[in-house]
């Protein structure tokens, strides 16, 4: 089943790869002097920015580095790594590091790297899930902040179920630095309606929950899962069901 699921994973993946810089700021182009460069190995995906997904970055397969392009000022860079390994013939191993945050304060101008201790072999490359040696650094001035250890790489199923979005990501999204602050439009006071002032607020609409979607490819895939379970964990799941 692993053998399967490599062979799909590199076959549906393998055209995602973006050519170019990445752009993850509102407004026009900007130079590489107005802007802070993030480079990217191959073998390292990011899973946030900030906190924030960005569908751009979806890219499980790539063949060259990438560089994201970012306005001036702080980040935390959540990533991985992630490598296929070919054992022999059709076998194929895919290989997912613990998570690592990258701590980058750049200035406009500056490039800085995400940078780890690459594995020499597969067994090297199954002792990252658990410890990840990464560190995020200026090539210029030499500089290097070691990362932070995140959360242990999920399952192959938590992986599949968790990949994907009820609703399709906006890939034009931009990344504001931590404590970033847009300017508000100011409102001069007596131009202001009196009934503006005192309006009530409208209540605040809950975003929907995600969802899988209602199909046979859903169903078939609840069933295995179902079948992997053993008789108490059934058991258990029957009676969180009930409540």
């Amino acid at each position: 089943m692993r053998n399967l699921f490599c062979v799909v994973l590199i076959s549906l993946l393998a055209g995602c790869a973006q050519q170019g810089p990445v752009k993850l700021y509102s407004g026009p182009e900007r130079s590489a002097s107005q802007v802070l460069v993030v480079q990217v190995p191959a073998d390292l995906e990011i899973q946030s920015i900030n906190g924030q997904k960005v569908a751009a970055l979806d890219n499980l397969v790539r063949g060259d580095d990438q560089q994201v392009h970012l306005l001036p000022g702080e980040y935390q860079i959540d990533a991985y790594y992630r490598r296929v390994f070919d054992i022999g013939g059709m076998t194929h191993e895919v290989v997912r590091s613990r998570a690592a945050t990258f701590n980058i304060n750049g200035q406009a101008g500056e490039t800085w790297r995400l940078g780890f201790q690459k594995p020499a072999n597969l067994d090297q490359a199954r002792e990252m899930t658990k410890r990840f040696d990464a560190w995020a650094e200026n090539p210029r001035t030499g500089q290097r902040i070691q990362a932070q250890e995140g959360a242990v790489p999920s399952s192959v199923i938590g992986q599949l179920f968790s990949s994907g979005d009820a609703a399709p990501r906006d890939r034009n999204q931009s990344v504001e630095p931590l404590g970033y602050a847009a300017p508000a439009e100011s409102v001069a006071p007596a131009l202001m309606p009196v009934s503006a002032a005192v309006a009530p607020r409208s209540p605040v609409v809950q975003p929907a929950q995600a969802a899988l979607p209602h199909s046979d490819a859903t169903l078939t895939t609840l069933q295995q899962l179902w079948l992997l379970l053993t008789p108490e964990s059934r058991k258990s799941f029957l009676e969180w069901a009930e409540q």
